[in-house]
């Protein structure tokens, strides 16, 4: 069950950290079981799962048989033996959710010192320990508010940091998905009449990328020699970076800078699937195909 597991803990990286493995499994193993059988899909599904909910889910089931190239082989084995599936779905679903919440746990311990621009030499003020623990982050800090401030509205931020954090608190200020944070962004090249300059290329989140899918040791210092653990990256085979890897990064920075402790869907008026959905939309759904490429080659420098 090893190549499955693995597949599975990858699933969330590289594929969908919000979508229900489990779900995903159940409509991507009846979708092939009709297929075998040259039969349509149960009309109960149909009503149980919206069509397009329903061909996203097949559509990540087909990313994800891609992983193991026997994962078809073992569907029609478990058409005879549906508690043996129903063991097989909870374990890679016990899995996804495990990768995503071993990254969440080391961020948290281990990457606090990421947000600061150069850690060697820039402090937070007030400051800020892990022994805090996540409630002193988000818009209880100027440093972690800074970064989730939208880039277009920076300035206004800077002007009285401690103004615009109380607004956000008090709900005069909605921070949305719509309004993507500073911390996406390399600040220097930002321009706001095309607000897709410079964005994706933040130094937190290259950190926090790093810390997933090359190690720790890497985040900081990319060229830094590289822990005995093998980074998650080289195991999957993954020789450049993702545009939904870059986006799986991003929503866990996100989650990072804010004072959430728990993991979820939804912080405060911003939605991390929606924040997810448009980074990964600015790859996969972008007419600039200049944009795309450079933005690649970049995160490849």
């Amino acid at each position: 069950i090893g190549p499955y597991l693995r597949a599975a803990r990858w699933f969330p990286l590289a594929i969908d950290p919000f979508a229900v493995l489990e779900d995903v499994l159940y409509e991507g193993m009846e979708a092939e079981f009709a297929g075998l059988q040259g039969n349509p899909t149960s009309s109960q599904s149909e009503e149980d799962v919206n069509s397009s909910q329903k061909k996203s889910y097949i559509k990540q089931y087909n990313e994800l048989v891609k992983l193991v190239p026997t994962f078809s082989n073992i569907i029609s084995e478990f058409e005879k033996a549906p508690s043996a599936m129903d063991n097989f779905i909870h374990a890679l679903s016990s899995a996804a959710n495990d990768a995503r919440s071993d990254d969440t746990g080391s961020l948290t311990r281990e990457g606090l010192t990421y947000m600061l621009k150069n850690p060697e030499s820039d402090q937070f003020n007030p400051s800020l320990l892990k022994h805090h623990g996540k409630i002193a982050r988000g818009w209880n800090h100027p440093q972690t508010a800074r970064l989730l401030c939208p880039m277009r509205m920076l300035s206004t931020f800077d002007a009285d940091s401690q103004s615009f954090m109380e607004k956000v608190k008090e709900g005069k200020i909605k921070i949305t998905a719509a309004k993507l944070p500073t911390f996406l962004y390399d600040e220097s090249m930002f321009d706001p009449a095309k607000k897709s300059q410079g964005c994706l290329r933040g130094y937190y989140l290259k950190r926090v990328f790093r810390h997933i899918f090359t190690g720790p040791s890497s985040a900081l210092n990319p060229n830094a020699r590289r822990g005995t653990k093998t980074p998650k990256g080289r195991i999957h085979g993954m020789t450049s970076p993702l545009p939904r890897a870059i986006a799986y990064a991003a929503v866990q920075a996100y989650f990072q800078l804010s004072s959430v402790n728990i993991w979820c869907q939804e912080i405060e008026d911003l939605d991390l699937v929606d924040l997810y959905d448009r980074i990964v939309e600015m790859f996969e759904g972008n007419a600039n195909k200049t944009w795309v490429d450079e933005t690649l080659q970049h995160w490849k420098s």
